[in-house]
């Protein structure tokens, strides 16, 4: 269990992703910060609008935020490239000068370009005066490959952040089977770890209204048990034109704020007495053990 918790209570991460990708993103999510449940956030640091979550998170540093490890650029139109030099990471490049659209192409990039990517964007996270929790990935890249994801930990760890890892339960261990993943060498990787990991990860919401989310959003709720730590991940925006140019899935991602600043999901929370932590709590047990 994390520090200052007992085997009693059912630990919840509400975390939004992909903040500093575009200003719909960034409005959102500060929104469901200061209205809703979300309890941690990850920024991407190679993203147009990252200085807009830069000021947010100075003038909140209560707010918990990590680093959303960023080696792709999936949209058609709406692109980023790497925080570090061109020609340091040549391989992690498409032909247009920009981060590959696949995870499948960044886990190919050459290992050592995939580190100094990784631990450029968080070295550039300290000097924009942010102080992150943790590290996580888009895309989930830094599991596609056990070399990939012992990086991903070493740049963590060097770093005093937090890795997001998660327990390779049953359920887990069969959809990284489904995905083609070297699993047996990655669980290796996480159970040796001797860090702090989800008990269960959700990637995403399902619904295709508010009220169809609220009620998948229950179900979701029913089913942690006390003593596990949980995160659902969402992706805030807004129905704007702006998010609307980037991505077709934009109401996919106006109904996660809809969902996250609702009463009826404040009122879940609370029925099914769950305790929102973010990955600051995680930060502190790490810290404890050793």
């Amino acid at each position: 269990m994390t520090q200052g918790f007992d085997k009693s209570e059912k630990l919840l991460i509400i975390h939004a992703d992909d903040v500093g990708m575009c200003h719909s993103e960034n409005r959102a999510t500060f929104e469901a910060f200061e209205k809703g449940i979300v309890s941690s956030c990850s920024i991407m640091i190679p993203c147009p609008w990252v200085l807009e979550a830069v000021e947010f998170f100075r003038r909140s540093p209560n707010y918990d935020y990590g680093i959303h490890s960023t080696l792709t650029s999936e949209w058609k139109f709406y692109r980023w490239s790497s925080v570090s030099s061109k020609d340091k990471v040549t391989s992690l490049l498409d032909e247009e000068g920009y981060l590959w659209r696949s995870a499948e192409a960044a886990a190919r990039a050459k290992i050592e370009e995939i580190k100094n990517e990784l631990e450029t964007q968080v070295k550039r996270s300290f000097h924009l005066g942010l102080k992150p929790s943790h590290l996580d990935t888009h895309m989930g890249v830094v599991y596609l490959k056990p070399e990939i994801l012992e990086s991903y930990i070493e740049v963590a760890l060097n770093n005093n952040l937090t890795p997001m890892l998660i327990k390779p339960s049953s359920e887990v261990i069969a959809r990284a089977k489904e995905a083609g993943l070297t699993i047996q060498e990655i669980i290796k990787i996480i159970s040796s770890s001797n860090l702090p990991l989800l008990d269960n990860l959700i990637t995403g919401t399902e619904g295709s209204d508010l009220q169809e989310r609220l009620k998948w959003f229950r179900s979701v709720l029913s089913k942690i048990k006390p003593g596990t730590i949980n995160q659902i991940i969402v992706h805030l925006g807004f129905d704007d034109e702006e998010l609307k140019a980037i991505t077709p899935s934009y109401m996919e991602r106006y109904l996660d704020y809809k969902l996250v600043t609702s009463d009826e999901a404040k009122k879940l929370v609370e029925e099914y007495k769950i305790t929102l932590i973010g990955w600051k709590d995680l930060n502190s047990y790490l810290k404890a053990k050793t």
